[in-house]
C-alpha cells in the first residue's frame, strides 16, 4: 500500500482484471519426412513456396513426396508449415581435407586456412564448386560459387563474395560473411587456426622498393615519417641527429626509425625497421594478430626510401598469410542423402515437436496405410503424438493404387480410429515439374500426389476465410493444381465411403475439383467428434483457453479469481459466438461458462491448490445432407 503523509490529492490506477484471451493459430502444419536437401532433424519454419526453396532447393525429383507435398499445401491456400527432413546417416558435402590451402610467404609456412562445407547433408552439395580469387593488394580475396552440371560438363555461377577478409576485426570477415550471406555454404577457420591462430599470421610489414646503390648521406634529420602502425593511429616522427652526427648507412637510418617509433609508447613494443638482403627497407609492427599492420603515409622521406609511391608504400597486414590462394576450381565431396528414417527417427523427432505449441495439422509425405492392412509405426506414433499433445490433427493418406469403392476395402486397410485423424481420398495428378518436351521427352506429363497436402491447403484456406468453425468442404473447397484423379468418386462410391469416414475429392459438372467429405475417422467410434470442424474447434477453444489463462496460476483461489475466470473467458466466448462460431440464436444457447464453489469445485479441491473451470459450448454442425422434400400442391375447390 502507498503511504499517505501530507494533504493533497493523490492519483492511483487500478487494474480492470480484464485478461484477454486471443485465439491460437488454426492451420500452422508439420510437414514430416525425407528429401534431399536442408537441415536434418529440425523443424524449420517457411511461409511460402518460396521460402521452401530457399532451405530446401525445391523438388529434386519425381518421388520428392516432402516437397511435392509443400508444393500443394501452399498452392492451395497454406500459409506456414514447419518443415522437418528426416534421414539417418547423411553426409554433408565439403571441400576434400575440408579446407582452402592458404598463401606461403613471410615467416609462416602454407597451410589450410578456411573450412567450407554445404549447408546441409546431401548429394546435391557434391555439384557444388569454389574459386578463390585473390586481389591484388593480397590482403582481400573473392569466393565465387558454382554448380556443375554433369551432363554437359558445365559450371554456372550461384554466388560471389567480393573483398573477403581473414581480419576477423575487419567487416568483410570470410567466415561471418559466408555464413551470413550464402544460400549454399558454410564456412570457418581451419582446424590449424582455430587451435592456435598466432602461428599463421605475419606481424605487419611495410616493404620498400630496392635501394641497391641507394645514398644514404640524402636523408636528413630534419625529414619525418608518418606511420599508422596496427591500427592505431597515424604517428608522425622526425629522425634527429644521427648517432654518430651524420647518416651515411642503412643501418643509420633504420636505428633512428625504429628507436622513435618505440618511443612513441608500450603500444609499439615489438616494432623494428631493418634493411634486408632483398636491398629493401622492412618495416614491422612486431604484432602477431589478424589486424596487425603497418601503413606508411605519403611525404618526402617515405617517397626517398621508395616508401612512399602510390598510396604511401606497400602496405601488408597480418591476415596476408591466411589469404586463400588461387587453387583453381576445387569442388566438395563426400555428400550422402543417408538411408530414409525409420521408426525410430519419426519416433526421436516426435519428442521433439511435442515443443512446437503452435502446431494444428500434422502431415506425413511419403507414409500410407499399407494395403495389406498391418501397422504403419509412424502413423501410430503420429496419432499418439496429436493425442499427447491435444492440439492437433494428422491428416492420414491410402496407398496409392489401391481404389477404395465399397466399404469392405476401407475397412481392410484397417484406418485408425482416433479422432484426431482425417482420411482423403483418391490420390491426384499433377503436372510433372520435370516433364520437358526438348530434353525429358519420356518423363511422364503427370505425377501422383498424396491428398493430405491438398486438403491441408484447403483447411488453411478456410480458416483464413470463413473461420476454423466452418467445414473445410463443399463448392469453395477448389483443388487447385490438380490435372486428374487416380481414381473417379461418384455418388455410389461415396455412398460406402462417407460413413466409413473417408472424404473424397471429386469433379463436380460447373463446380470443377473441390473436396466433398469433412468427416473425421472416428466416425463410428465416437459420434461425438465425427465432423473434421467440430474437432478442430474444440482444439482451437482449448488452446486458446490453455495460453490465456496462465495468469491465474499461483493467484489466491478465491470468489475473485473465480469471477475474473468466468468473465475473461466468457468474453472469449461471446466473442466466438457473435463470430458465428456456435449454434443458438442466444448466448445462452450457444455456450455456458462455470466456475465456483459448490458449483465446478468442492473445499476440498481448493485445499488441494485446483481451480476448475467448465466452458460448454453447442458446436456448429455442418449441413452434410440438404433434403428438399417436393410434393405438389392439390387444387382447392
Amino acid at each position: 500500500m502507498p503511504s499517505y503523509l501530507h494533504p493533497g490529492v493523490y492519483m492511483e490506477e487500478i487494474p480492470s482484471g480484464a485478461k484477454p484471451i486471443e485465439g491460437v493459430s488454426t492451420s500452422i502444419a508439420a510437414l514430416i519426412g525425407g528429401t534431399t536437401e536442408g537441415p536434418i532433424g529440425e523443424p524449420v519454419l517457411v511461409h511460402s513456396w518460396d521460402d521452401y526453396k530457399a532451405r530446401f532447393g525445391g523438388i529434386h525429383s519425381e518421388t520428392d513426396a516432402l516437397a511435392i507435398a509443400a508444393f500443394n499445401f501452399f498452392l492451395n491456400g497454406g500459409r506456414d508449415a514447419y518443415i522437418a527432413r528426416l534421414a539417418d546417416n547423411a553426409h554433408t558435402a565439403a571441400l576434400p581435407a575440408g579446407t582452402l590451402p592458404g598463401r606461403s610467404g613471410g615467416t609462416a609456412t602454407a597451410t589450410n586456412v578456411l573450412s567450407l562445407s554445404a549447408t546441409s547433408a546431401g548429394v546435391w552439395g557434391n555439384a557444388l564448386r569454389v574459386h578463390v580469387v585473390p586481389a591484388a593488394s593480397g590482403v582481400r580475396f573473392k569466393l565465387d560459387v558454382l554448380l556443375h552440371d554433369s551432363a554437359s560438363n558445365t559450371d554456372s555461377l550461384l554466388e560471389s563474395f567480393g573483398t573477403l577478409s581473414m581480419d576477423s576485426s575487419d567487416p568483410a570477415y570470410a567466415p561471418v560473411v559466408i555464413n551470413g550471406g550464402s544460400r549454399y555454404l558454410r564456412a570457418e577457420l581451419a582446424t590449424d587456426l582455430q587451435n592456435n591462430p598466432a602461428t599463421y599470421y605475419l606481424a605487419g610489414e611495410s616493404v620498400s622498393d630496392d635501394l641497391s646503390g641507394f645514398d644514404w648521406t640524402t636523408v636528413l634529420p630534419t625529414m619525418s615519417l608518418t606511420l599508422n602502425i596496427d591500427n592505431l593511429g597515424p604517428q608522425t616522427i622526425t629522425l634527429g641527429a644521427a648517432a654518430d652526427g651524420a647518416y651515411s648507412s642503412a643501418s643509420d637510418v633504420t636505428q633512428a626509425i625504429t628507436t622513435k617509433v618505440l618511443a612513441l609508447g608500450s603500444a609499439y613494443t615489438g616494432f623494428a625497421c631493418t634493411f634486408g638482403g632483398d636491398n629493401k627497407l622492412h618495416l614491422a609492427s612486431g604484432s602477431k594478430t589478424a589486424f596487425s599492420a603497418v601503413v606508411v603515409r605519403p611525404g618526402p622521406l617515405a617517397t626517398l626510401l621508395k616508401l612512399g609511391t602510390g598510396n604511401g608504400g606497400t602496405e601488408l597486414h597480418g591476415a596476408r598469410d591466411v589469404v586463400p590462394r588461387d587453387n583453381g576450381l576445387q569442388a566438395l565431396t563426400l555428400g550422402s542423402d543417408g538411408d530414409a528414417p525409420t521408426a525410430d527417427t519419426y519416433a526421436s523427432f516426435f519428442t521433439r515437436l511435442a515443443k512446437v505449441r503452435d502446431v494444428n495439422i500434422v502431415l506425413l509425405p511419403g507414409q500410407t496405410l499399407d494395403p495389406s492392412g498391418a501397422a504403419n509405426p509412424v502413423i501410430d506414433q503420429a496419432i499418439t503424438h496429436c493425442e499427447n499433445t491435444a492440439n492437433r490433427m494428422l491428416l492420414v493418406d491410402p496407398p496409392a493404387g489401391t481404389e477404395l469403392d465399397t466399404a469392405g476395402k476401407v475397412q481392410a486397410l484397417s484406418p485408425p480410429t482416433s479422432t484426431y485423424t482425417a482420411l482423403y481420398y483418391p490420390w491426384v495428378r499433377i503436372a510433372n515439374p520435370f516433364y520437358n518436351r526438348d530434353t525429358h521427352p519420356t518423363a511422364p506429363t503427370t505425377l501422383l500426389a498424396a491428398p493430405s497436402a491438398f486438403a491441408a491447403g484447403i483447411w488453411a484456406r478456410t480458416d483464413g476465410t470463413r473461420g476454423v468453425w466452418k467445414a473445410p468442404a463443399g463448392v469453395e473447397a477448389t483443388v487447385r493444381g490438380m490435372a486428374g484423379l487416380e481414381f473417379q468418386v461418384e455418388d455410389g462410391e461415396q455412398d460406402q465411403l462417407n460413413p466409413e469416414g473417408v472424404n473424397c475429392l471429386r469433379k463436380l459438372p460447373s463446380y470443377g475439383a473441390v473436396l466433398w467429405g469433412t468427416r473425421t475417422l472416428s466416425t463410428k467410434a465416437n459420434p461425438e467428434w465425427r465432423y473434421v470442424p467440430v474437432r478442430r474447434t474444440a482444439l482451437y477453444i482449448e488452446s486458446s483457453i490453455y495460453n490465456g489463462i496462465q495468469w491465474a496460476v499461483f493467484e489466491p483461489n478465491d470468489h475473485r479469481l473465480w469471477s475474473s475466470l468466468r468473465a475473461n473467458v466468457g468474453a472469449f466466448m461471446d466473442g466466438l459466438f457473435r463470430a458465428g462460431a456456435f449454434q443458438g440464436q442466444k448466448a445462452s444457447d450457444a455456450y455456458f461458462v462455470r466456475c465456483g464453489l459448490g458449483d465446478t469445485m468442492t473445499q476440498d479441491d481448493i485445499d488441494r491448490g485446483m481451480v476448475i473451470a467448465i466452458v460448454g459450448f453447442a458446436p456448429l454442425k455442418p449441413a452434410e445432407f440438404v433434403i428438399v422434400r417436393i410434393q405438389q400442391k392439390v387444387g382447392q375447390s
